[in-house]
């Protein structure tokens, strides 16, 4: 029976795209939403995330953050291994609002990632980062309280 079970694991890998974190190519995500839950603004939580941004923080392009939480302080980032040369900070301002910011940043293409904190989002602002992410190949991630 386990024998079973393991050849058929082992088809079933073969046909599943998978690539591990570090060997990832960027285009593999794009087009693609991630969403993460955080209960709260927690710090702990946000060392949660270190490790991601840290990878994500790796390839050749840009990688903006729309409105991060001013709870991550630099330090952090620095610890964790991210490239902060890479990072393109963008907060809303006057006219431009989170969703706006993050639809122009993913629609660009100079941006490999966008992670965004938008709060709540309904079916057609999040079918609207969904059609950026793919008009620019990028990856969207969004942080979203519970």
């Amino acid at each position: 029976m386990q024998s079973h079970i393991y050849e058929t694991l082992q088809r079933q890998n073969r046909s599943i795209p998978w690539y591990p974190v570090a060997e990832q190519p960027s285009s593999a995500m794009a087009g693609k939403i991630t969403e993460i839950i955080l209960q709260d603004e927690d710090e702990y939580n946000f060392q949660l995330l270190m490790p991601l941004l840290a990878q994500l923080s790796q390839d050749n392009r840009w990688f903006a953050w729309i409105a991060p939480p001013k709870k991550m302080p630099k330090s952090w980032l620095i610890e964790a291994g991210i490239d902060i040369n890479k990072i393109m900070v963008l907060q809303p301002q006057g006219d431009h609002n989170e969703l706006e910011l993050a639809t122009k940043a993913l629609c660009s293409g100079t941006c490999h990632a966008v992670i965004s904190w938008p709060g709540q989002l309904d079916e057609s602002q999040f079918d609207q980062l969904k059609d950026a992410a793919k008009s620019g190949q990028s990856h969207a991630i969004l942080i979203r309280p519970r």
